[in-house]
């Protein structure tokens, strides 16, 4: 008979412990999918800035070659000169 109760005693104890473990290994693929999707949004934001960089400083490079004069007759052309 104690056999018989340490057996049903062995087998509630395991189901809430596999519960638990369940519970756990559940959390623990939540956080690293969080953690994946951070790492691949900060991989983004690093090329995007890569991006940016690239191209402002092919611009300081295009406008330091200009003269004087050239540079003036770009700035009235530009799309954001007005003609008052």
């Amino acid at each position: 008979m104690l056999g018989g109760l340490a057996v049903i005693a062995g087998l509630v104890g395991s189901y809430f412990g596999g519960k638990k473990i369940g519970k756990t290994e559940e959390k623990a693929r939540g956080e690293v999918a969080a953690a994946e999707l951070q790492t691949r949004q900060a991989e983004t934001i690093t090329q995007k800035q890569a991006e940016n960089i690239k191209v402002a400083k092919n611009v300081e490079t295009s406008n330091a070659n200009l003269s004087d004069a050239a540079a003036r007759e770009r700035l009235r052309q530009s799309k954001y000169n007005a003609n008052d």
